[in-house]
């Protein structure tokens, strides 16, 4: 039936060794109907907020290629996130996924970004969250 959508299925995690420092911004996505003299009709288009992380890290090679290596195979593909702020205890991550508490579900918002240096590479991404 046209409209229905399957819900994400992650079954990754993103290291937390690889997400060291990210900014998160909440968005509340909105209808805007702007007119000639300046009015405007607004109307929010959600109940809850989406949130997008921005992960810009240092990496060593090895770390490069581990991060580099999970993006492509996740290009498509919806993973779990911890931010680490709302885990408990604060700032720990569960490889498996099972624990619900600061995990979010999310895909890769945007292309890969990066810097190469010869001692260390700076990897750039985004992530959308789609549950």
């Amino acid at each position: 039936m046209p409209g229905n959508l399957n819900p994400a299925n992650p079954v990754d995690v993103l290291p937390a060794g690889l997400a060291g420092a990210f900014t998160e911004e909440v968005r509340f996505e909105n209808f805007l109907n702007s007119y000639v003299d300046g009015s405007s009709d607004r109307m929010t288009l959600v109940i809850n907020p989406r949130r997008f992380f921005k992960l810009t890290r240092k990496l060593t090679a090895a770390q490069y290629t581990a991060l580099f290596n999970f993006y492509k195979a996740h290009l498509i593909a919806a993973f779990f996130f911890y931010n680490g702020v709302e885990t408990v205890p604060p700032f720990t991550s569960d490889p498996t996924g099972a624990n619900p508490v600061g995990r979010y579900t999310v895909v890769f918002d945007g292309s890969w970004s990066d810097a190469v240096t010869l001692a260390r590479s700076q990897g750039s991404f985004g992530m959308r969250e789609v549950a």
